[in-house]
């Protein structure tokens, strides 16, 4: 089933061609991916050769704009959206220089086939109450000259989000927040797990 394309323009090369349909909320791209997105860009977190897990990724833009800076990618999403998925990592195949794959995973089912632990975790939209990551994460804000120019902004914030500490604890999680005011009260992640 066509669709209709949007463009997410790059530093340097050809723009990302994005399909996207009428549908579900996976079926287009939104503004919490192109902050995302174009985050990435920035370079502030090194991607080349880097593991990503990208959770919930609809059209993939997140994911495959990660995967065009070197990371090699895995999308997740629900079965439904597995072609659109596949559509978008084909016409965007030229400009990967990592590598991309798509896969079904459904929140809360078993993720042990996603081995080993990403480098980075990639999320956009997928988190919508960011007081219950207060419980278990400490919160910090990401310098605004650290974000990507064309969206640099006081009212678009990233917060790093570490997990606290246990005894025995090896690892720690990074969520970036990204909150923008033009998506109805939704707020954007993008999670790094560090080891």
């Amino acid at each position: 089933m066509a669709g209709f394309v949007r463009e997410l323009e790059r530093r340097a090369g050809p723009a990302l061609r994005l399909e996207q349909r009428a549908g579900g909320v996976g079926c287009v791209v939104w503004d919490a991916a192109l902050v995302l997105a174009k985050f990435l860009e920035t370079g502030a977190w090194p991607l080349s050769r880097r593991a990503v897990l990208e959770l919930g990724a609809g059209t993939g833009a997140v994911g495959i704009m990660a995967a065009t800076l070197g990371a090699d990618v895995t999308l997740t999403d629900l079965q439904e959206l597995q072609e659109l998925l596949a559509v978008n990592i084909e016409n965007n195949r030229h400009l990967v220089t990592g590598s991309v794959r798509a896969e079904v995973l459904k929140w809360g089912e078993d993720v042990s086939e996603f081995r080993p632990p990403p480098d980075y975790i990639l999320m956009a939209d997928c988190i919508y109450y960011e007081e219950l990551l207060q419980v278990d994460f400490e919160l910090e804000r990401v310098p605004l000259d650290q974000h990507d120019e064309e969206y640099r902004s006081e009212d678009i914030h990233i917060l790093t989000i570490h997990r606290k500490r246990t005894v025995g604890d090896w690892g720690s999680l990074l969520i970036e927040q990204h909150t923008l005011p033009a998506v109805s009260g939704a707020a954007p992640y993008l999670a790094r797990l560090k080891l």
